[in-house]
């Protein structure tokens, strides 16, 4: 078996039409472009047996004949696709389990029960434009340009739109695919395409609503180094952050963009917890930048929707004969889709994809510089020290940090805990980072005294949001009642909310205390 290795591109059919006309493509090429009708034709069971051992069976027609592929295992990392494939020339559009060589793969597909069932679930109908590339590094790309459709079994009924860019290393480094991207974004509005082609058409074969992704722990070992453990824990973020894009653009749901500001948060926090100062400025500096400005463009969208469709909601139910609560609602309700908009064409902007790919460039590139030459950079996170001995000191530190300034949380003001509340969800990011470094289980009692925490902080922390929303919302205007009565209703109904965020924070004051202490009498599982 070969690994495939591919970056995937979505780009607009308008968009497409110029690909093929770009002199500056042109000038890249190694060979004459071709242009070619596929039609490929996806086999597995009603359950999706082969999809949940992770393994995908097509047939594909190029011309008059057909070409089996088995793929199995792989990943995705920034929208770098990675499997294992093999193919084999058949003699018609049928499996032939005598062609696959894989003894695992041989094993996998060996029952007959299972050849039975299986059968065409959807099948792709594209013109496939292919040209190979040379790049100035002296790597080989294969450039697809691929426009038609994903439908359901054989492929003679309605499909869903299919319009992409895959460009696959056939020589040298994984970086040159994004650096090839990143040069392509001059010339066409093209993003990052997460899913296969085989995941669009489960998606579409199933027909289940997609759900929002919520975060995982990466993958680490005790003996790793410092830049593969980084790496291995912005890989998870990353995950978790693309997880949930399409779902935020489509607007499916406000958790997807809930759980997008997650990832940025824990993206974030990554860099400042292995690399410290460094994040800003280091050679990561200018992603981290970018974060910044991408958790600015999502977090107002964010605080809109808790406070509209928590806050607002439960003052409304309360009191639905209110004139002035109605009339708020509604104004709110028009902030929160402005804010909505502003996010979203930040995640469908040039500039998100271009962070995006940088991000993938680095995962793909020369290890992080060597922190130790950075005199800024903390002792605990040198770059030629095991994450082992790291994750120790590192949640060491944080641990007294977070201890020290909460000796006193009844007497501190709403800025105070704020930043408490920040440095509790640090350490919890931390703990979930290097959870696996530890036996399963271990970090458990501690992680649900911190969230215990964090949580009782963030209901006390909304009552100041939500002082800072309205502030920002009378600002705005859109006075809609000019008469003294409209206004005495306008005032009356922010005073309520403000009293009814305030009330709901006082019950929470008094457990504070309870979830601080808690949180004190767990031991150390490091």
């Amino acid at each position: 078996m070969t690994t495939e290795i591919e970056l995937k591109l979505r780009l607009s059919p308008s968009a497409a039409a110029r690909v093929l006309r770009n002199p500056w493509l042109r000038a890249l090429g190694g060979s004459d472009p071709v242009t070619r009708r596929l039609r490929t034709v996806y086999y597995d069971t009603p359950a999706f047996h082969l999809r949940r051992h992770d393994v995908a069976l097509r047939l594909r027609r190029e011309g008059r004949h057909w070409i089996q592929s088995v793929k199995g295992g792989g990943s995705v990392a920034a929208g770098l696709h990675r499997r294992e494939e093999q193919e084999a020339p058949v003699l018609g559009p049928h499996p032939d389990f005598t062609k696959i060589a894989d003894p695992a793969l041989a094993r996998l597909l060996a029952s007959d029960k299972l050849r039975e069932r299986l059968r065409p679930l959807f099948t792709t109908t594209c013109q496939r434009n292919t040209r190979m590339l040379r790049l100035p590094d002296g790597s080989e790309v294969e450039f697809c340009l691929d426009r038609g459709t994903i439908a359901a079994g054989d492929g003679e009924g309605p499909g869903v739109p299919l319009c992409e860019i895959e460009l696959e290393l056939q020589s040298g480094h994984p970086l040159s695919l994004f650096q090839l991207a990143q040069a392509l974004m001059h010339h066409f509005p093209v993003r990052i395409e997460h899913a296969s082609k085989a995941a669009r058409g489960y998606a579409l074969v199933s027909g289940a609503a997609p759900t929002p992704l919520k975060a995982r722990p990466p993958r680490l070992t005790s003996g790793m180094g410092m830049d593969a453990a980084l790496k291995a824990v912005v890989q998870s973020c990353l995950d978790h952050l693309h997880g949930n894009e399409t779902g935020m653009l489509e607007g499916s749901g406000i958790e997807y963009l809930h759980q997008m500001r997650v990832a940025l948060r824990r993206l974030r926090s990554a860099f400042g917890l292995f690399c410290g100062k460094q994040a800003r400025t280091g050679l990561i500096a200018p992603a981290a930048g970018e974060l910044q400005w991408l958790a600015g463009q999502l977090g107002p969208a964010r605080d809109w929707d808790v406070f509209t469709e928590e806050t607002l909601a439960a003052v409304d139910a309360a009191l639905p004969d209110h004139a002035g609560i109605s009339e708020l609602r509604d104004r709110c309700e028009r902030m929160r889709q402005h804010h909505g908009e502003i996010a979203r064409q930040a995640v469908a902007s040039r500039r998100y994809t271009e962070t995006m790919l940088s991000l993938g460039a680095w995962l793909c590139g020369a290890p992080m510089e060597a922190q130790q030459e950075n005199p800024q950079a903390p002792d605990d996170a040198r770059a030629d020290m095991g994450v082992g001995p790291f994750a120790r000191k590192l949640l060491t530190r944080r641990h007294r940090q977070l201890r020290k300034h909460g000796r006193t949380l009844q007497g501190l003001g709403a800025p105070a805990l704020h930043a408490v509340r920040i440095l509790a969800k640090k350490q919890r990011y931390a703990v979930e980072f290097l959870s696996r470094l530890y036996p399963a289980g271990a970090a458990g009692a501690y992680l649900d005294s911190l969230s215990a925490l964090q949580d009782i902080l963030g209901i006390l922390n909304d009552a100041t949001v939500a002082r800072g929303l309205l502030g920002e919302m009378s600002a705005a205007g859109e006075d809609r009642h000019p008469t003294a009565r409209g206004q005495q209703e306008k005032h009356e109904a922010i005073g309520i909310v403000l009293g009814w965020s305030l009330r709901q924070a006082c019950p929470r004051q008094d457990l504070l205390d309870d979830a601080w202490q808690r949180f004190r009498s767990e031991q150390p599982f490091w």
